[in-house]
């Protein structure tokens, strides 16, 4: 039997990316305020806005601490996000926002790319991976 490539990506859309999120990128230049007369850095550009999955993952890593220099073990949080194949390729640097999500706590939390998206032989969906940049606490 083969695999049916667009059934198993529109089974991951739908059964793994319950959330919406915003993408954007710094944007080079300025550009002249009206009101002010001065420059004024340009917006943000959007990069993707829709469906998404975030997943929590943690990392061990193994690095030199402290003044002696001895091996010190960390658990990092990381998080991996998955995007529709239909999605613009991510940069390093670009800001994630959550705007919906089954978890309201996620609701507003912004994220790091970390790392250039994942690539596959057999594309289902893009694997992302973040670092948590801010948290905005909600009431």
């Amino acid at each position: 039997m083969l695999l049916d490539q667009q059934g198993i990506a529109r089974f991951a859309q739908r059964h793994l990316m319950p959330d919406t999120v915003r993408v954007t990128r710094e944007a080079d230049g300025e550009v002249l305020d009206p009101e002010s007369g001065a420059l004024v850095p340009v917006d943000r550009l959007v990069v993707h806005s829709g469906q998404a999955g975030l997943y929590g993952h943690q990392e061990r890593i193994r690095s030199r601490g402290g003044a002696e220099g001895a091996w010190v073990h960390e658990v990092r949080p990381g998080y991996r996000m998955l995007l529709p194949l239909s999605a613009p390729e991510l940069c390093e640097g670009d800001e994630v926002r959550v705007v919906e999500a089954r978890d309201v706590q996620a609701v507003g939390r912004t994220y790091r790319v970390t790392a250039l998206p994942e690539v596959s032989s057999f594309p289902v969906l893009r694997t992302v991976w973040l670092e948590e940049h801010n948290r905005e606490a909600t009431a």
